[in-house]
């Protein structure tokens, strides 16, 4: 069973949906309404309220919030793994990804496995960047997202 909320936050509206297991999905979305799930487990109004404080400039260790990979792919879930292993502020190519997945030369099915991430920011497709720079596919709505999303964790680096 599925839950879901929406909310707003500094960089725009977020669609939140978790079960059991964990976030399941994270995504800007500009036509929900807010919607709180009052019934929200603790773990969910936690990670709501570490995710709000990321968002509006104060870093937060989301690599703790659990996440449910059970609907992505086997391949899709390998990337993901890879993604959360990153260090804040971190960048890695498409390619880089796909020597890590053991799959030499599969940059463009890393690619598609980022653009289907489900679970925006928990699953950090942000720091995936084109092998000659910052460049390349945003689920962000904008490439300026991207960008502060990036910047926002270097403060966390730093």
């Amino acid at each position: 069973m599925r839950s879901v909320c929406s909310f707003v936050t500094a960089l725009g509206r977020i669609h939140l949906t978790w079960t059991v297991e964990g976030i399941c999905g994270l995504r800007f979305h500009e036509g929900f309404p807010d919607h709180e799930d009052r019934c929200a487990p603790t773990w969910v109004l936690e990670a709501l309220r570490k995710l709000m404080s990321h968002l509006a400039g104060h870093p937060q260790k989301l690599g703790v919030i659990p996440v449910d990979l059970s609907d992505l792919t086997p391949f899709q879930r390998q990337v993901a793994v890879i993604l959360r292993s990153t260090t804040p502020g971190q960048t890695i190519s498409y390619g880089e990804v796909a020597l890590l997945a053991g799959r030499p030369g599969a940059a463009r099915a890393v690619g598609r496995a980022v653009k289907a991430n489900p679970i925006l920011i928990l699953v950090p497709c942000h720091r995936v960047v084109a092998a000659n720079g910052p460049g390349g596919w945003s689920a962000f709505g904008s490439p300026e997202r991207k960008t502060r999303l990036l910047e926002l964790e270097t403060f966390t680096a730093g």
